[in-house]
């Protein structure tokens, strides 16, 4: 018995996803969707992966970057670096500036390894500023004009890089787009993988929507009904005995609600009633919560500007309106 069942239930689901696909297919049409998407039809496979089309984006722009660094560059910053900072030699005017007496401007004289002849004054070299001695000492001089073509080179590379962005961002667009790809939330993703996400979501919505019905369908097909949440045969649905139910008492099922109340006869003799005459207030003598009672021959009279609340006193300026009453 219970293999029977358990084989009718199998029965049951396999009618069920049968008839839910059947209506998938008619109301889920890839073709409509695509055109939905504005997408071609039919929408075509990548050409390449992402990987390749990363690689000759990066080759791309190395070769671009390597093709402008070139030696000729090198020997352009070299060249600026001789011209903005020449070497002096003797009997050259220079200024020279001291760590701590100041300048000294004339002719050197004399160019030694330890001191310096300017003018007749003898200058230890250890006593000059890095960027004076830079001028007449090739040492400290080829390390400040390698320093400018390092530093000018370092610009160009930065400024490159910038470029490169722009370049990447082009290439991908253009390799990508030409791979049949789509960019979406910030990522390529191939068309026809789009396509699939947005069939799968409309299937979804649809199963959802349709599921209900069809199960409900399949299941009276067999003869089942749903009972507290379950498909059962009615025959399995248990009778529920009550609490007073007894040997030789008829079963008392639950849900069945009790008999019709019956009320009690009246009273035929008449209620005694009070023959007093009862007082009628007015309406202007009734108490009121919310204000203060007022008499017919003494009507209220407008608040004036100071007697409102927060006023302390008379104002100085009295609207015309206001010394009128007055």
């Amino acid at each position: 018995m219970a293999d029977s069942e358990q084989t009718e239930r199998q029965q049951i689901k396999e009618r069920i996803r049968h008839r839910l696909r059947a209506r998938i297919d008619i109301d889920i049409d890839r073709e409509k969707i695509a055109e939905r998407l504005g997408l071609d039809n039919p929408v075509p496979k990548i050409t390449r992966t992402s990987s390749q089309i990363d690689s000759e984006v990066e080759e791309k722009i190395h070769q671009h970057v390597e093709k402008y660094f070139t030696e000729e560059l090198s020997k352009k910053y070299e060249v600026e670096a001789a011209e903005k900072f020449p070497l002096k030699q003797v009997n050259d005017e220079v200024v020279i500036i001291r760590k701590r007496a100041g300048a000294i401007k004339g002719v050197l004289l004399k160019n030694y390894t330890t001191y310096i002849d300017v003018a007749g004054y003898r200058i230890n070299k250890i006593d000059i500023a890095d960027a004076s001695l830079a001028t007449f000492d090739r040492q400290e001089n080829d390390k400040l004009r390698q320093r400018h073509v390092r530093r000018q080179l370092q610009a160009e590379r930065n400024r490159l890089t910038e470029i490169g962005k722009e370049m990447r961002k082009k290439l991908a667009e253009e390799l990508y787009t030409g791979s049949h790809y789509l960019r979406r939330n910030g990522k390529w993703i191939p068309a026809t993988k789009f396509l699939d996400q947005a069939v799968s979501y409309y299937r979804k919505k649809l199963i959802k929507k349709l599921l209900p019905g069809i199960k409900t369908e399949v299941y009276a097909e067999f003869g089942y009904t749903l009972h507290k949440g379950s498909w059962v045969k009615p025959a399995d649905i248990p009778v529920t005995m009550g609490p007073t139910a007894g040997v030789g008492k008829p079963p008392v099922l639950i849900g069945i609600g009790p008999g019709p109340i019956v009320m009690p006869p009246k009273d035929p003799r008449q209620q005694p009633v009070d023959r007093r005459p009862t007082e009628v207030i007015p309406p202007w003598e009734q108490r009121d919560r919310q204000q203060q009672p007022t008499t017919p021959d003494k009507p209220e009279k407008p608040r004036l500007p100071w007697e409102k609340s927060g006023s302390t006193g008379q104002p100085v300026n009295i609207p015309g309106d206001w010394q009128a009453a007055l």
